[in-house]
């Protein structure tokens, strides 16, 4: 679980890690999933969304996803913090695909929820995404992070005012994260620093 607000940006949990030798999909068992996909190298082209407040299921562009996501919660001034977390948005979404929770609304299978118990989604029409939002996504599409040749969730928070990375090491805390991108540090070494975990690109 996680929880998260737009500029606040809200961060949760995630266990992710590196991996020397090219990272072999990994087959998930049939019925299993709402989501038909397998890959760890590649993320899948869709998403199932439960939209809480309307009452639906609604099936996305993954893509497309993750950028309206990525603009609630991590439209922050901070480009090297703003890549990193569009990097756990996408992520985060990728990981309950493969791995899905038995969600269910009206007969209709979901993937994630639309609200704080997972990642804060709307409709917004795409042509209103803030370029700073798809550059950051754009520039990181490929990325994904790796612990023990698995792909983990990633979660995150806001978390307490503290200096940089003290509190890494299971999640991406926005606050301190923050500190981080004030001083220099890339998104790549955000990442894997929060996360304790090995960033392919």
């Amino acid at each position: 679980m996680r929880i998260a607000p737009a500029m606040l940006a809200l961060f949760a949990s995630v266990f992710i890690a590196g991996f020397a030798a090219p990272v072999q999909p990994v087959a998930a068992r049939a019925g299993v999933q709402c989501t038909d996909w397998s890959s760890i190298n590649q993320p899948p082209k869709t998403i199932a969304v439960y939209r809480v407040s309307e009452g639906f299921v609604e099936r996305v562009d993954f893509k497309h996803y993750v950028a309206r996501v990525v603009s609630r919660e991590w439209n922050v001034i901070q480009v090297e913090l703003r890549k990193a977390g569009a990097v756990a948005v996408k992520q985060y979404a990728w990981y309950h695909v493969m791995h899905w929770r038995g969600g269910k609304y009206n007969g209709k299978c979901f993937d994630v929820r639309d609200s704080t118990a997972d990642q804060l989604y709307s409709g917004k029409p795409i042509n209103e995404i803030p370029n700073g939002v798809w550059s950051s996504v754009n520039a990181t599409w490929t990325w994904r992070l790796y612990r023990d040749g698995k792909l983990p969730m990633t979660g995150y928070r806001r978390g307490d005012n503290v200096p940089c990375a003290s509190n890494g090491g299971y999640r991406l805390y926005v606050r301190s994260g923050r500190r981080c991108a004030e001083n220099g540090w890339s998104a790549a070494r955000i990442l894997e620093t929060y996360y304790t975990a090995r960033l392919v690109t």
